[in-house]
């Protein structure tokens, strides 16, 4: 028997959906806020950036699907340690997951976007504290 299916699994089923295209829409928006991204870490840097967007996801998708915030938020910390031992500051961590989130919203329907919308401010908890 197949389990009915949720928000937060069909949430996630989007998320594995669209992975690239998120990936991509959040660095272009980071990169546009931002110009000087561009300047400071050329296109290797937007390349790395898109890379990182799409291992969030990849984190992300298993949290929305399982509706575990604790799980993402274990990532998020475990990451902005990584990142802020090479220089990338928290608040860009932080702005790079706002900007999935509203991107995410834009996107889906609200039971869906609401999902994710709870894990990524899970997530957006412990590094905001």
């Amino acid at each position: 028997m197949t389990p009915e299916p949720t928000p937060s699994s069909d949430a996630a089923a989007l998320l594995m959906r669209d992975r690239d295209a998120l990936a991509y829409e959040v660095t272009a928006a980071l990169y546009a806020e931002s110009p000087t991204l561009m300047e400071k870490h050329g296109e290797r840097g937007r390349e790395k950036c898109l890379q990182d967007m799409r291992y969030n996801i990849d984190h992300l998708i298993p949290a929305v699907d399982l509706a575990d915030g604790a799980m993402f938020a274990r990532y998020v910390e475990w990451l902005d340690g990584l990142l802020r031992a090479r220089h990338v500051a928290t608040r860009d961590v932080v702005r790079c997951l706002e900007l999935l989130r509203d991107r995410c919203t834009a996107r889906y329907p609200s039971a869906e976007s609401g999902a994710i919308g709870d894990i990524i401010d899970a997530g957006l908890g412990v590094v905001r504290a």
